[in-house]
């Protein structure tokens, strides 16, 4: 199914509207309850407004009503409202988009300003923030009041860029100085419950750190004592192989050379 022009949607609101203004005219309860009510009467003593006046009078109210609506609102009334109401919509829709195409930045309209690095990439220089070519030969043709607006203009964008690369290297160091003092916080955070994170690990004379420390201390002489006896019988069996066991001669270097090839002594 096709979508609707504007020239359809534009018709059907303004048949809405134009059918809510045909709608009849009706007096309200409230005006019958105290209008119709025996009031100030005539030299004739009726009153003033009866109810079959009243509805006469509202009917001919509706009646003009109608003939005014078929006259103004008539259906090609509506239809050409509708027609120019896109045709101003269409017209409108192009002059912008030629502007938007003559002012294009070189930075997108929805970048975050708030970026160290979106900062740091904008341009020096005014002249340098639009692409288009044709932007400042638009712009001197405009006349003495263009050339004032695009002077007033790059003013603007020169202080504006210093103040935020300021801002913007301020919150750098503070970002700097929040990560540092946040890793001291970190090293510091054993020493917050100084009784259950400190004292314990102090070497007191009853702590528990001395108690470990003594029997550590038992446990290495334990440990040395078993040493020193495993040595000891190691260092005699050595002494008697020494002793038992004699020596052999040197050997000369034939003798070692026929070792090695295999040969047998005659």
């Amino acid at each position: 199914m096709a979508e609707p022009t504007i020239t359809a949607i534009k018709a059907a609101f303004l048949r809405v509207e134009v059918r809510q203004l045909e709608t009849p005219l009706e007096p309200s309860t409230h005006w019958r309850a105290h209008g119709l009510n025996p009031g100030p009467e005539s030299r004739e003593g009726r009153p003033l407004l009866s109810d079959k006046a009243v509805q006469d009078l509202v009917a001919k109210v509706n009646d003009k009503i109608k003939q005014h609506n078929r006259l103004v609102f008539s259906t090609q009334s509506q239809r050409h409202v509708a027609e120019q109401i896109e045709s101003l919509l269409w017209a409108r829709t192009s002059a912008a988009a030629e502007h938007a195409e003559l002012d294009t930045l070189a930075i997108r309209k929805d970048v975050d300003l708030g970026d160290s690095a979106v900062i740091s990439a904008l341009p020096h220089d005014y002249a340098a923030l639009h692409i288009h070519p044709d932007h400042d030969t638009a712009r001197n043709e405009e006349g003495g009041d263009g050339r004032e607006g695009q002077k007033d203009a790059e003013e603007q964008y020169a202080r504006l860029r210093g103040e935020l690369v300021t801002l913007s290297r301020q919150r750098d160091a503070l970002k700097a100085r929040l990560a540092r003092y946040q890793h001291l916080q970190e090293m510091t955070e054993p020493l917050r419950d100084p009784q259950e994170n400190v004292q314990p690990n102090l070497v007191t004379k009853h702590g528990k750190l001395a108690k470990e420390l003594d029997r550590t201390r038992v446990i290495l002489l334990r440990i040395a004592a078993q040493l020193r006896g495993e040595e000891q019988p190691k260092r005699r069996t050595k002494r008697r192989r020494r002793e038992v066991v004699p020596r052999p001669p040197p050997q000369t270097d034939q003798e070692k050379l026929g070792q090695v090839l295999g040969w047998t002594r005659t």
